[in-house]
Formats: structure tokens, sequence, C-alpha cells
């Protein structure tokens, strides 16, 4: 049957099999556990990759808000929106400092200036004056801050090192200070930030990594059933003896006519000296007698009758 599916649809299917098992071979080497690839042993405990790109994404969340806050002193309309620009550009370098601390003590390597989406971000705002620089100042900033805060609370309770748990249990009080200083200007729109996560599919501690494997398996079985279904369309009706036809049975039955000749009646055979057949049966007596027989025995051979 494998023969008759297209040779495509079958390499398909075998790629598809061998990604689902390449993906889950990698998964359970990239599981996170303390000790596993991923990890390094420090004097604090185990540092882990949630670890580091905690300090990273802190160190970023400085290098363009910090300078923000202060521009905010001098480009704001409104003063409590300069206050808050104030505050924020203090405390973030404060927080800088304790980053670049942290990450010195663990030999972890963080960034020296903003990506390009927050350049984009400074660059806006650069252009802008009045009420316009006010609501864009506390939304983008607003927005940041709710992104890097569940980062700071889950590495907080799940990590393994105690100098990174000490971090991010001061790095959560200055963020939340924060979202604190930016909503409190009531420029904030809340239904322009991001919804929360939704619970299904991607809840209890799952990511879209998990769902990597489950969807290569349904590829593969969707392929599967395919090959199957083109296999069954392709295989050939079977061959049918034809009914026997009553005529050829009938005909067949008659037997042959006899051929010329064989109206001449059976020949006579002879065995041991008589003559078989319709004359099987000469008389022995009579002047037609039957010829007397030599006898073999004794000097002389006599004739008997």
């Amino acid at each position: 049957m494998l023969r008759r599916v297209p040779r495509a649809l079958r390499t398909a299917v075998i790629v598809a099999v061998l990604l689902a098992i390449s993906a889950s071979i990698a998964q359970s080497w990239t599981s996170g556990t303390p000790g596993t690839a991923g990890y390094t042993q420090t004097e604090w405990g185990p540092l882990g990759p949630a670890d580091r790109d905690l300090l990273v994404k802190v160190r970023l969340a400085g290098l363009w808000e910090a300078p923000t806050g202060q521009q905010a002193q001098q480009q704001a309309s409104r003063a409590e929106v300069q206050t808050v620009g104030t505050n924020i550009h203090a405390e973030h370098v404060e927080l800088d400092r304790l980053v670049l601390e942290t990450a010195d003590q663990l030999g972890v390597l963080v960034p020296s200036r903003p990506t390009a989406e927050q350049l984009s971000w400074m660059n806006e705002m650069s252009g802008l004056t009045g009420t316009d620089y006010d609501r864009v100042f506390v939304q983008r900033l607003r927005a940041a801050h709710g992104v890097v805060l569940p980062l700071i609370a889950a590495v907080r309770v799940g990590t393994r090192n105690e100098l990174v748990r000490q971090f991010a249990e001061e790095a959560d009080q200055y963020v939340t200070r924060h979202l604190g200083y930016l909503e409190s200007t009531g420029l904030v729109d809340y239904a322009e930030l991001p919804e929360p996560p939704s619970p299904g599919l991607l809840a209890a501690g799952r990511g879209p990594a998990d769902l990597v494997v489950p969807a290569l398996v349904v590829v593969a079985a969707v392929l599967a059933a395919l090959a199957l279904f083109s296999a069954m369309r392709r295989r050939p009706a079977p061959v049918r003896a034809p009914a026997p036809d009553p005529t050829a049975r009938a005909i067949a039955a008659i037997a042959a006519p006899r051929p010329a000749g064989d109206d001449v009646p059976p020949r006579p055979r002879y065995a041991e000296g008589r003559v078989t057949g319709s004359h099987s049966r000469i008389s022995q007596t009579g002047p037609h007698s039957r010829i007397p027989t030599i006898s073999q025995t004794g000097p002389r051979h006599s004739v008997r009758r």
C-alpha cells in the first residue's frame, strides 16, 4: 500500500514525525532545572536563563526611561507630569546602578544602549509638545513598566539564586512605585494597554514553545490520514471471474461424432493358439480336427491325438 502513496506525501509525514521527535528532545534538554543546560553555578546558587534575562531587561528599561524622565522635567506641560519625570529619572539612576553591580558580580553581560524600538519611542516624544507630550509620555512609560513587572515577579518567586532574588525584590519596589506615579496623573488610557493572558492552553506555566510538539504531532497525523485516503482511492478494483455460460456447458456435454471407419467390428485376437472374438471357438471334431501335438518326452517323439 505504501508504494501507492505519493512520494511527496510520504516525505512530508516522515519530516513531520522527525521534527516532532527533535523538538521534544530539545525541550527536554532546555526544560530548566538546576544543573542542566542554561544554568551556571555561582556562590549564590544556580544562575538560570530567566535570571540573566531579567538583568538585561531591567538594564534596557533604564537606558531609555531615565533620559526620558529627565526630558519630561522641561518638556511636559503639566506640573504633575514634570514631577513624575523627575522621580522616574532619579530612581532609574539608582536602579541602573544596582543592576550593573548585580550583573558584574554574576558575570552577566548587559547592553549599553537602548534597542531600536526604544530609540523610536524617544524620537517620537522629542517631536511632541504640550498635552500631546504629556499623554504620550505617560502612556509609553506605563506600558513599558507593565511589561517588565511580571518578569520581575516571575523571577522573584522562581529563581534559585540568592543574589538575583534580592535584586528582584528591590526592582519590584521601584517598578511598582513608577506605576503609581504614572497612574496618578490620570492620563493613562487603560483600554490601550495589553490585556492580561487568558487561562487556557498557555496557563499553568506553559508557554508557546510547549505547543510545538503537539502541533507537529497533529500535522503528522493529518498527513498520515491523507496518505491513507490517497492510497485507498488509488487501490485497483478486484478482478471478478466471468459468469459461466449455460449454453457452453450444455454443448460441452454432447458427445462428438465418431469419425468414419469406426463402424468396422474389432478384429479377432489370438491368444495361446486360440481365436477370440466372434469366432472364438473352433470345432475339434470331424475332418478338421485339431492338429496333433508331438510329445516332447522320451527318447522318441510320439504323436498324440
